[in-house]
């Protein structure tokens, strides 16, 4: 009571200026505590969920809240990961190697690199539009997306502007990392990597990354520039240009039957450079039949027509029929022929209602050291591995601005030579002709009332003494 008296006896003797300086001093922590809470909600949103309890009003406000993004690591992870490295117990690093191992950007590296990663791994949080390396400056850390996204800008001298320029050449989200090549290299950063939302990071720190991660990324480089090598697409270009690549560059494999490109799925901004393997491109057509006195007649629909031109749930299943009947001819050339469809109708003359179906039709092979995506069209088209095979992925953007010429050259020649849609369903009419044309032979063949003029005696011994012994 006695403090509360003296404190307002305090006011009252402030002079107008104290007033006024206390009220904005009080302005700015309410402000400063705010911001404070804003930067933290994504902490306060991976609390445990609370429990339903008496109160209906905090038990609507439970139900209906608002989930954010979850959060690969729980309060507790990221706990630990604030630990010094010499702190964590053992059972602390046994989790954390369970979830780092499984990183996106980590599955591929030796076992005894995974285990020295709960060690070396540090956790960080930033906010929106915050810079977390800037170009040219000095290399300390190797850094993890989490979540969130960050965007990646070059600062350069246009010659044709005769001005500095600022470009934003990649953004990248949870799963990608970046901040490798000063490190390995020891040179400056060679771009600004900042924040567009709130953004969870692991770093690793430059002793770390040296002692842990140099040699195992020094080779998955490595990796890259001998399969680039391979391509003679590739032979002008400078160690700048194939270190930038090297950046950019991802591979992936892939199981036999597996889809690899789709006109809705696959990394549709990227070029695929086909490194070990076999694929084939697949033609999904809708095609309605209609049969005219048992004789079937066919119509190509378009997108829009009696349906959507789309495959149907069922296409794994449709994909490994035809790859066990298939005998399509390999390669890409202009006498490329399809193989037969895996829905071929019946001939049956009871069947006189119109039926749309989905013809899957192989058109063409892709062999190593072929790419694919560079600007030809997807639609109504699949990229299916025919064996295990391996892709090195480049976006398709960056080959465009260093090798415009030349990229663009490949993609009108893919356009050129792999068969158009209206062009398959040509060949399609031709083999179900043919097909139509021997059924009918063989039919006139086989009636009773044929007579070929052959008897017993026409027929050689040798195959008469065959069929006898068969009889035995």
């Amino acid at each position: 009571m006695a403090a509360r008296m003296m404190e307002r006896a305090r006011r009252k003797s402030m002079s107008p200026e104290e007033r006024y300086q206390r009220a904005v001093s009080a302005k700015r922590k309410f402000r400063a505590l705010v911001r404070l809470i804003i930067a933290n909600l994504s902490w306060l949103q991976e609390l445990e969920d609370e429990k339903l309890g008496e109160n209906v009003k905090k038990n609507i406000q439970v139900l209906t809240r608002k989930k954010g993004k979850k959060s690969l690591l729980t309060l507790k992870d990221k706990t630990v990961l604030n630990k010094a490295a010499e702190e964590r117990t053992e059972a602390e690093k046994n989790h954390l190697r369970r979830i780092i191992g499984n990183l996106k950007c980590f599955r591929r590296y030796p076992m005894e690199v995974k285990n020295e990663l709960p060690g070396i791994c540090y956790f960080n949080f930033f906010g929106p539009n915050r810079t977390i390396v800037r170009q040219n400056y000095e290399s300390h850390n190797l850094y993890v997306i989490l979540s969130g996204e960050v965007v990646v800008s070059q600062t350069y001298y246009d010659k044709l502007l005769k001005e500095t320029v600022t470009k934003d050449v990649l953004l990248m989200g949870p799963g990608n990392y970046f901040g490798e090549v000063g490190l390995l290299h020891n040179i400056a950063r060679t771009a600004t990597v900042t924040t567009t939302e709130a953004t969870e990071f692991l770093y690793i720190t430059r002793e770390d990354f040296i002692r842990v991660l140099k040699a195992t990324v020094a080779n998955q480089w490595a990796e890259v520039q001998l399969n680039m090598s391979w391509f003679n697409y590739f032979d002008s270009w400078s160690e700048i240009d194939i270190r930038e690549s090297c950046i950019l560059a991802k591979k992936k494999n892939f199981e036999p039957d597996q889809i690899i490109l789709s006109a809705t799925g696959g990394q549709l901004d990227c070029v695929y450079f086909l490194t070990k393997g076999t694929c084939y491109l697949i033609e999904h057509m809708t095609i309605k039949t209609s049969y005219k006195k048992g004789i079937p007649h066919y119509t190509l629909l378009k997108d829009g027509e009696e349906g959507e031109a789309r495959p149907p749930l069922n296409i794994y299943k449709e994909i490994k029929k035809l790859h066990r009947k298939e005998e399509s001819h390999s390669g890409l050339g202009a006498s490329i022929r399809p193989a037969i469809s895996t829905s071929r109708p019946t001939l049956n003359p009871s069947y006189i209602t119109p039926s749309v179906r989905v013809h899957f039709i192989k058109v063409c092979y892709f062999h190593k050291l072929a790419c694919f995506n560079v600007g030809e069209s997807l639609k109504n088209r699949i990229i299916v591995s025919a064996t295990e095979s391996e892709c090195l992925l480049l976006p398709r953007y960056f080959l465009l601005d260093k090798s415009m010429i030349t990229f663009k050259a490949i993609g009108q020649f893919l356009t050129r030579y792999i068969p158009s849609t209206e062009q398959i369903f040509k060949y399609f009419l031709e083999d179900h002709r043919w097909t139509l044309y021997k059924e009918q032979l063989v039919d006139r063949i086989l009636e009773v009332t044929a007579f070929t003029g052959n008897t017993i005696h026409n027929i050689p011994y040798t195959i008469r003494l065959s069929e006898d012994l068969g009889e035995i």
